[in-house]
């Protein structure tokens, strides 16, 4: 048989069109998720936001058919996990754990690399109230002995875990309210700063109802009140704030989960609906709801609507308290 010049064309046409097709399988897009999926937490192990997040990586390992990976990115009160996950690539595969300390972060800070809107909000499943503490050895006993130390001319000390975080802001916003004087001391974390609480070094503190109700239980704390409108399921012998009229303190430690700008609205969705189910589960409710978690599921348009009204409020409070933040 002669080839010539046009038979070969065509047989080569030929050889390439039938290759294609497994050329287009090569380049495809995997399905998501095609690897492992990172939860980075701003916080070290033990906290409010970690416990959570590890129990639903749990939960959701079957729906999304990966492994859920826990990394705890501790420091600048959860900036140092919101930067990395901010500048990561929009693929779906580093979610933030986002709190309210977070978005407080973002109208405290002037020179934060990044913003809310650095983030495609995937969703927000709910927090816990926070709690007024004192040390279980002081001799503070009741709202109305706080308020005589907090008015004295030496006022009161109390911790947080940086400037800026939720237990931070509802401190001062408290002693303004009472028209306290108050020292605020620093503390790498919130597990560090209850230690100090508990050994005398501060004396007053506002951790989740959560955490409040594990360490009064052994007498190292002393409740003095919880900031939801109604007594909680762990405490119930301790009275509201509303009830002890400061309607006011209402803080709530809330989580949502983020994933940086520009992620597909495929994959936020199906992070979004892995998630809320984990939330929804009866494993996750018989665990957490006896802690005091109070459900709150958010998507779309809701959830950033929420992270705003966040910002503008705990701007207000950062304003006309002057609050500032200094490297």
């Amino acid at each position: 048989m002669i080839i010539n010049r046009r038979n070969f064309l065509i047989a080569a046409s030929a050889g390439a069109a039938s290759s294609l097709p497994v050329a287009r399988s090569v380049f495809a897009q995997d399905p998501y998720p095609s690897r492992p999926v990172s939860f980075i937490i701003g916080n070290p192990p033990g906290g409010d936001d970690d416990t959570l997040s590890r129990f639903i990586a749990d939960q959701i390992r079957a729906d999304l058919g990966q492994t859920i990976i826990v990394d705890n990115r501790g420091g600048g009160a959860t900036t140092v996990a919101g930067n990395l996950v901010a500048s990561s690539d929009p693929d779906g595969y580093r979610i933030l754990c986002l709190t309210t300390s977070g978005i407080v972060q973002t109208v405290l800070r002037d020179n934060l690399p990044y913003n809310l809107e650095s983030f495609a909000p995937i969703v927000g499943i709910g927090g816990y109230p926070m709690a007024l503490v004192v040390s279980g050895q002081s001799d503070i006993k009741t709202m109305d002995d706080l308020i005589k130390v907090a008015k004295s001319p030496d006022g009161i000390t109390f911790g947080s875990a940086g400037a800026g975080t939720l237990a931070h802001l509802t401190a001062v916003r408290f002693l303004k309210e009472i028209g306290g004087n108050g020292v605020h001391v620093s503390y790498r974390n919130n597990p560090e700063g209850l230690q100090a609480l508990g050994g005398g070094f501060i004396q007053m503190m506002f951790p989740s109802a959560r955490e409040a109700a594990t360490l009064s239980a052994n007498g190292l704390l002393r409740v003095l009140a919880v900031t939801s409108p109604e007594r909680t399921s762990n405490l119930p012998d301790t009275a509201t704030m509303r009830e002890l009229g400061h309607p006011d303190i209402d803080s709530m430690l809330w989580y949502g989960y983020m994933a940086p700008k520009g992620t597909s609205d495929a994959v936020v969705k199906r992070l979004s609906d892995a998630i809320a189910r984990g939330v929804q589960s009866d494993a996750f409710h018989q665990k957490f709801g006896p802690l005091a978690f109070q459900e709150q599921l958010l998507t779309g348009g809701e959830l950033r609507d929420f992270m705003a009204t966040q910002a503008q409020r705990w701007q207000t409070v950062i304003t006309e308290n002057n609050v500032k933040f200094t490297d």
